[in-house]
């Protein structure tokens, strides 16, 4: 054996053991055809099952060709009865009875839960004729469980135009869905909003009331909720309590292979005999690299109950950044 032989050997060796654990832990599809497929499982929604290979990219496979799946990994798994639950994927799962699996999930808060956490910033400041600085960061945290869904988000707006300031705005929105039968849920809503330009010091509006989501598929989603809520502003030394009527609407649409997505999302608060608050956005965000995308965003903001010098609606355009993780 010359010396150059040997030294291969030991190299091939550790080739093979490194590349045993990838061999042992690759998911498994099973085609109804009898093929198999190693790989990735990343999920399965709108009938397609999303599955990751080394040698073809990602592959979408019509659901009602897979007639098995293995994977080790934890999956939020919500079959067509509406009935959640975190398992792994092996031989007792019947694919073609499963409507939604969300990958990624990890133990957290005594379960397994999906954890997302984005945040979008758009600023433009000049100087020379006029002087403008212009700030919007918004931020977004969503925690779902086999049961219940958790969405934390908050926007803060701010605009200066040769030093006088036109918005100083701040928004905090909590949400939470607890499913109870299929598709539906029981919506609980606080949301804090703050803006002295339209003598707002604070408003806090909870809400309580029931919501329906229409479905929730790899590129598509609609979900939308009702309920009633109470009105707290306090404005210069005075206090208002109103009852209210809410609606919310949320909407997504995901294209060019899930990198750009369409969303339009809006909520409606109607203080009974007095008035109502509407809050509208809508936007592209488009994947530029994995975790990163940049965003298109229209916001409008109509109070009917504002000072008489103050613009009843707000609209802002703006282009930023984002950053998920």
């Amino acid at each position: 054996m010359n010396i150059r032989s040997w030294l291969r050997k030991p190299s091939l060796a550790f080739l093979l053991l490194i590349s045993v654990p990838f061999c042992v832990n690759a998911d498994t599809v099973e085609l109804v055809n009898g093929d198999r497929i190693s790989g990735e499982l990343i999920g399965i929604s709108g009938n397609l099952v999303e599955f990751e290979t080394t040698y073809a990219g990602i592959l979408r496979i019509q659901q009602d060709q897979v007639a098995a799946i293995e994977s080790g990994k934890s999956f939020l798994i919500v079959d067509i009865e509406g009935d959640r639950t975190t398992a792994s994927f092996d031989e007792d799962i019947d694919v073609n009875s499963t409507y939604l699996a969300r990958s990624d999930t990890v133990p957290l808060l005594g379960g397994a839960s999906v954890l997302a956490n984005q945040i979008d910033l758009s600023a433009s400041y000049s100087t020379g004729n006029s002087s403008t600085q212009v700030y919007l960061l918004t931020t977004e945290s969503q925690l779902t469980r086999p049961q219940s869904e958790h969405v934390l988000k908050s926007a803060f707006h701010f605009d200066t135009v040769e030093g006088e300031q036109l918005k100083n705005q701040i928004n905090v929105n909590y949400k939470t869905r607890n499913f109870f039968r299929d598709k539906w849920f029981y919506a609980l809503n606080a949301d804090g909003f703050r803006d002295p330009l339209k003598q707002v010091d604070l408003r806090l509006s909870p809400t309580v009331g029931v919501g329906h989501r229409f479905w929730d598929h790899t590129y598509s989603s609609l979900t939308t909720e009702m309920g009633v809520a109470a009105i707290f502003e306090q404005s210069d030394d005075l206090t208002m309590e109103h009852p209210a009527l809410s609606w919310e609407l949320d909407y997504s649409r995901r294209l060019l292979g899930g990198r750009l997505e369409a969303f339009h999302e809006h909520r409606l608060l109607a203080a009974i005999g007095d008035g109502f608050v509407l809050d509208s956005s809508n936007g592209l965000k488009y994947a530029l690299v994995e975790n990163v995308h940049l965003n298109l965003l229209a916001t409008l903001k109509h109070d009917t109950d504002v000072p008489e010098e103050i613009e009843k609606t707000d609209v802002t355009y703006v282009a930023g950044i984002g950053l998920t993780f």
